[in-house]
């Protein structure tokens, strides 16, 4: 079946593709246990349109709550029911409701789905964690709110107020354009460019550090290589140095006895001429005993050492003398090479290697901003790139927003708000990863008025109006499966409130559409109608769940319309009811002539 809604815009070249009849029911059952205030609740459910009714606080919400816990949602352990230690939610599908991109998800976790059949998905929260399974495997709570997320769209009475915040309207503005992969390329585009107009921020930053501290470093570099250092054992020589210069007399008194003493004794015998004596006396007697000569012999090699030895005093003596002007060279430089190493050691091989950091540094500098200038083409590529991406994300967002115009003019037709007008307003921004475009959505709900942000013009009714047709025009490009709608109708009577009850039914032609509802006309439409009421038994509130036949149908509607089941009531109910099955009886061969 194709919808009027959809003539105004599946042919237009973007790649929207509206949805086509004939979808499975998603949903089979769901099964809650310790929820809140649901003990043990299975809810059996149809295709089309089921519809939930009761009176305010029966728990109706609870079942919206359990579904969004069921799919990976946020939960506390408040949901817990008290006395039970956890709570359990089970949600049996359809396999063959599936689309390419869950199936996906769940061959990424190695689950096969196998067509046709039926798949479990199940969430257990405790004290001790949260447990998320599919078919018995258990997944992270990422995995199922993707699964969710692809399968199900929950509309609940706050996305009323989401729609209010011109921050969420881009992002619906792509999502009915299908503008996914213009947004990919954008986004990989501003990375590229960000990450190297980064990169050149730094090496630029970098440059400009060492360009504030270069002078310094010079200074440094300069005092360190004027000392001309070589040795890291200077210092000890120096010392060396300076301690003979400063002692040279008394050094050289002290070689030139040591000399006497050995070798050439003026008032008595030299220890050289005394053993030259105890020499010969053994040679004498080595005839006698030959080891004498042996012994003479090793003191022949002593007394030739001796010599030399003495012959080194007494160079020494003469050499060694008193040098005030080296030894002030030796004291200026010992003070140099100290001041260094208080400044950069400890030690004169730390100041060797701060002189070579600081050079590393002055090279670094002019790399820096060599660096930073090659990076300018590969930024001017990058940015040409994402210009050219951004310019087609624009392009595109311009032809949705006229379609989705188009789209939702129409809708607002349907739904009593004909004189209305809904515009896509399009502003331009600096470079941003979803693109130069922001997006507000403008109304103006009666003749002469401009249009203006939704927060300025739509009532509760309104906004719950203009939500439908956002639901309505987007559920059917993306190929959703389920529709859950929360009250989404509160605020809405007379023939809006007809005018909507059509419109879902619409919906539930194409989705499997789970509704609460206090409206009679919405819940005249259903395909499946279930009643949920609340009662104490002991000290613990039950919630229940029962199916009603017809009879239980034209009772609720009666007591929906008008609070009691009064006769009048009861008529009225049975013509609300009669007129709804001949609406959808239309839209069934509406259906069967367009296939």
């Amino acid at each position: 079946m194709r919808t009027p809604v959809l003539d105004a815009y599946n042919e237009e070249p973007c790649g929207w593709k509206p949805l086509l009849t004939g979808v499975p029911q998603l949903i089979k059952q769901l099964r809650i246990r310790h929820f809140v205030l649901i003990e043990d609740l299975t809810l059996d459910l149809t295709s089309g349109l089921c519809l939930l009714t009761g009176e305010t606080g029966a728990g109706k919400s609870l079942l919206i709550d359990a579904v969004i816990a069921a799919l990976g949602g946020r939960v506390s352990l408040d949901v817990i029911q008290s006395g039970h230690n956890r709570a359990v939610i089970e949600m049996t599908l359809a396999r063959e409701a599936f689309d390419p991109v869950v199936k996906s998800i769940l061959d990424a976790e190695g689950i096969e789905v196998a067509m046709p059949g039926e798949l479990t998905v199940s969430r257990e929260i405790a004290a001790r964690g949260t447990r998320c399974r599919i078919e018995g495997q258990q997944v992270t709570q990422a995995t199922l709110r993707q699964v969710g997320r692809s399968l199900i769209d929950i509309a609940t009475q706050n996305e009323h107020q989401s729609l209010m915040d011109s921050e969420t309207h881009l992002a619906l503005l792509d999502r009915f354009g299908n503008l996914s992969i213009q947004k990919e390329a954008v986004k990989t585009a501003y990375e590229q460019w960000r990450a190297l107009t980064k990169e050149r921020e730094q090496w630029q930053k970098e440059a400009q550090e060492r360009l504030n501290q270069a002078d310094f470093w010079r200074f440094q570099l300069d005092e360190i290589s004027r000392a001309n250092l070589v040795d890291a054992d200077e210092i000890e020589h120096l010392q060396q140095e300076r301690l003979k210069l400063s002692h040279a007399e008394k050094l050289a008194h002290v070689a030139t006895g040591a000399y006497d003493a050995l070798y050439a004794g003026e008032t008595q015998p030299s220890l050289c001429d005394g053993l030259g004596r105890v020499i010969a006396a053994l040679e004498s007697q080595s005839g006698l005993d030959i080891h004498l000569g042996h012994l003479a012999s090793k003191l022949r090699e002593q007394q030739a050492q001796l010599r030399d030895i003495a012959d080194d005093l007494r160079h020494y003596g003469e050499d060694v003398e008193g040098d005030p002007e080296r030894l002030q060279v030796v004291q200026e430089r010992l003070d140099t090479l100290r001041h260094l190493e208080r400044k950069y050691g400890p030690g004169l091989d730390a100041v060797m290697a701060h002189a070579r950091d600081l050079e590393h540094k002055l090279f670094t500098l002019d790399t820096s901003r060599a660096r930073a200038q090659t990076l300018e083409p590969f930024i001017a590529a990058a940015m040409e790139a994402l210009g050219a991406a951004s310019a087609q994300l624009g392009e595109a967002r311009g032809r949705a927003a006229r379609a989705l115009e188009a789209a939702i003019a129409l809708q607002m037709q349907e739904l009593e708000l004909a004189n209305g007008r809904f515009d896509v307003s399009l502003s331009r921004r600096d470079w941003h990863p979803d693109g130069v475009e922001t997006c507000e959505f403008l109304v103006a709900l009666n003749p002469g008025e401009a249009p203006k942000p939704l927060h300025k013009t739509a009532s509760g009714g309104e906004m719950a109006r203009l939500m439908l047709a956002l639901k309505t025009v987007l559920a059917k490009l993306a190929q959703t499966p389920t529709l859950i709608f929360d009250e989404v109708d509160t605020g809405i009577s007379g023939r809006a409130a007809q005018a909507v009850a059509e419109k879902i039914a619409q919906l539930a032609h194409q989705h499997q559409l789970i509704c609460i509802t206090h409206l009679p006309a919405v819940a005249a439409m259903a395909d499946q109608h279930l009643h949920l009421s609340k009662s104490v038994v002991g000290d613990r509130t039950a919630v229940h769940l029962r199916s009603l036949d017809r009879d239980g149908r034209i009772s609720e509607l009666a007591t929906l319309a008008s609070g009691n089941t009064g006769t009048a009531a009861l008529d009225y109910a049975r013509d609300l009811l009669n007129r709804a099955e001949s609406f959808k009886k239309g839209l069934a061969q509406a259906s069967e002539v367009t296939i």
